[in-house]
């Protein structure tokens, strides 16, 4: 069985540390699977983006959804 392990160096280290995060999206997928999952969220441009343009460009995604949420509710 797989072990999990942290989305990225910021979750592996704790509360303690200060590095950037991945903003909840896991960086240690496959392209492919962030390819999927940008391509969910319809985000422009992520034929030609490459593993981290995609983990960026998907965590900027979530947070136009977060704050829509939050400002219709």
């Amino acid at each position: 069985m797989e072990e999990a392990s942290p989305s990225d160096p910021q979750a592996e280290g704790g509360v303690e540390t200060s590095r950037p995060t991945a903003g909840g999206v896991d960086a240690n997928a496959s392209k492919e699977h962030l390819y999927e999952i940008a391509q969910e969220l319809d985000v422009p441009g992520r034929s030609t983006m490459d593993k981290d343009e995609l983990v960026e460009a998907i965590e900027k995604a979530n947070d136009r959804e977060s704050r829509r949420a939050r400002e219709a509710g």
